[in-house]
């Protein structure tokens, strides 16, 4: 059985600037063993982008959900995943011309999630993201944010960008996010470490005990400094499948005020190199 959730809120930088929200998420329970789940983030500079997100995650999914069964071949997946991305550009190239609008003016990010039992396939565009729990009990990334070196993201319309695949670990669930939450799962202090997604609070969003209610809560009180852009989350877990346990130490939380020295301490050594010369390692 598919527990699936959504949430979508304003950031704090749009509320305070009187923006709409420019996220967009679907969610689809297909079957007891089949559900598809989508953001889309509309770009801060794009004018319609909250239209253009809208119709990203309306179309994709509803054309996933009409030519995927839990039967289909992974091929076929694939291929109905990469279609339903073309058919989301057309739709929004179509809304463009029809509005007399330039289509860049409905940017948008799209990331689309199908599992199926204890496979997932996806299709990736933007600098949203995907977590999967594993059947073994691990969090893992499985996109990688699409930017460039100045860190301006490549939106839907950049066709060459977009990433299709079936993810190679067998999984029980999945967190899609929109890019100012997906961020959070990978603080900084531990972006080196071999383990460098925030585990606690991964499991926290992908808990299937947890509410919506509660989940909304914990989000609209995100501190502005840590998350200021528009944040939204899907999530897919399937309770049918079993998961094993890690050990404790893997769901322990970090030491952040030691992880912030240390990490403060190597800026300082790379920033004045000389002021540290002759005090050996410390």
């Amino acid at each position: 059985m598919i527990y699936s959730y959504g949430v979508s809120l304003p950031g704090t930088y749009h509320i305070k600037n009187n923006i709409v929200c420019q996220d967009s998420f679907k969610i689809v329970e297909c079957d007891k063993d089949m559900a598809i789940a989508v953001v889309a983030d509309g770009l801060g500079s794009a004018k319609y982008a909250d239209i253009g997100s809208k119709i990203a995650a309306d179309v994709s999914a509803e054309y996933c959900r009409e030519n995927i069964t839990p039967a289909t071949k992974s091929p076929q997946i694939l291929n109905s995943i990469k279609a339903s991305f073309t058919a989301a550009y057309r739709a929004i190239e179509h809304e463009a011309k029809e509005k007399e609008h330039p289509i860049e003016h409905y940017d948008t990010t799209l990331t689309l999630a199908v599992l199926i039992r204890d496979t997932l396939y996806y299709g990736h565009s933007g600098d949203s993201g995907i977590l999967a729990l594993t059947t073994k009990g691990r969090y893992e990334t499985v996109t990688k944010q699409q930017r460039d070196n100045e860190g301006r993201v490549f939106p839907l319309f950049f066709t060459d960008k977009w990433e299709f695949a079936q993810y190679s670990e067998k999984v029980s669930g999945v967190l899609l996010a929109t890019d100012g939450i997906f961020e959070t799962f990978f603080p900084i202090y531990i972006k080196n470490d071999p383990i460098n997604i925030h585990i606690t609070l991964a499991r926290f969003f992908m808990d299937k005990n947890q509410t919506q209610a509660h989940i909304t809560s914990f989000m609209e009180n995100i501190p502005h400094e840590q998350v200021n852009d528009d944040k939204t989350v899907a999530v897919l877990i399937n309770t049918s499948i079993k998961t094993k346990r890690q050990p404790k130490a893997y769901y322990q939380e970090p030491d952040w005020a030691e992880l912030k020295r240390k990490y403060d301490e190597a800026w300082r050594r790379e920033a004045y190199p000389g002021l540290y010369k002759d005090s050996g390692k410390g």
